[in-house]
């Protein structure tokens, strides 16, 4: 058999492809969260389409990228929590033992903001209500990849642990911070580090908690809801009232704070991430 000039250079290509490649590769970048990274796309594979005609971009798998739909989904797929009134513990600490130290641990903002109480009331030896989260709940939190978690009181604050340091589930060294707002008065700076986990700033989710988890866990989570999902004051006093477990009287103040919260300009967050992170009903 004869062979052009031409059908043996293109033989030899395609013979030698997997080896050395035809033609030098170009190289595009692909925008992710905070970070840009460089893929390289050999000339020849233009080609490869997706459903839209358009060029396939290869998914990015390295998890030091931060991605906040896959955070959205390793929590989801950990707690299974669809509606923002389903727990993962119960009023007395029980279910999950992996969150073992909270109370009435219910999901706000899927992978981003969960909220309940600190189980003191019943634990092992049990204490006063009036206490921020055991040592043992910082801990699990932590080993449960969470970056933070705040107490909305201030009572005995001076008494717990500012930061504890554990292995996560990926078996890495990580810090969890310990901090102590008031989601009435300093609600602000609680939304600054919600949204900053939005965007990729923090390394996990938050829990915020009063004592039993019902209402000023409900208030500065009834903000959020406002903030990042648009909720409106009728739904977000429903919000509130049901996940109080039937505990609602007189709580005018607090349902009123909330009902008066205007979502801050500077805390907005596009449409596809409110698609991710928001619950769909309460």
């Amino acid at each position: 058999m004869k062979y052009t000039t031409l059908s043996k250079t293109i033989l030899f290509c395609f013979l030698t492809a997997n080896l050395i490649g035809c033609a030098k590769g170009s190289v595009s970048t692909l925008s992710t969260g905070n970070s840009t990274t460089a893929i390289e796309t050999p000339h020849g594979e233009a080609g490869n389409e997706n459903a839209t005609g358009n060029p396939a971009v290869p998914e990015i798998t390295d998890p030091s990228i931060f991605r906040l739909d896959r955070e959205v989904k390793k929590f989801q797929a950990r707690y299974g929590l669809e509606s923002a009134s389903e727990k993962s513990t119960d009023n007395k600490g029980l279910g999950d033992t992996n969150l073992w130290g909270t109370r009435n641990f219910r999901v706000v903002l899927h992978g981003v903001l969960y909220r309940g109480g600190a189980n003191n009331k019943y634990f092992d030896p049990p204490r006063s209500n009036t206490n921020p989260l055991p040592a043992t709940g910082l801990n699990n939190l932590c080993k449960e990849d969470f970056s933070a978690a705040v107490y909305l009181y201030s009572e005995n604050f001076s008494t717990a642990q500012k930061s504890v340091k554990c292995k996560n589930t990926d078996h890495q060294y990580q810090t969890l911070t310990y901090k102590q707002y008031a989601a009435a008065g300093e609600n602000e700076k609680i939304l600054a580090m919600v949204y900053d986990r939005i965007k990729g700033k923090s390394n996990g989710p938050i829990y915020a908690h009063c004592w039993n988890g019902w209402h000023s866990s409900g208030l500065i989570s009834g903000m959020a809801l406002k903030q990042f999902c648009g909720w409106s004051n009728e739904k977000v006093d429903a919000y509130w009232m049901k996940n109080t477990d039937g505990n609602n009287q007189g709580f005018e103040t607090i349902r009123k704070r909330l009902r008066d919260f205007k979502p801050l300009v500077k805390f907005s967050i596009s449409a596809e991430e409110r698609s991710l992170i928001c619950p769909e009903t309460y």
